[in-house]
């Protein structure tokens, strides 16, 4: 997470505009979100489970 309180109040701008904008994104188009989501987890759980091979 970004510390608000040390940017400048233009850089703050742009990035409560792109949290608001992506809040709607999200809430429009819930099932975009969910495969995103989904091949989000699906390869950190690859990646974590190559890993725990590796260390075997």
């Amino acid at each position: 997470m970004l510390d608000l309180s040390k940017l400048t109040d233009k850089e703050k701008a742009v990035v409560l505009a792109r949290r608001e904008y992506m809040r709607k994104w999200r809430t429009a188009n819930p099932d975009k979100q969910k495969e995103y989501s989904d091949r989000f987890f699906e390869k950190q759980m690859k990646e974590q489970q190559k890993k725990n091979l590796l260390q075997s």
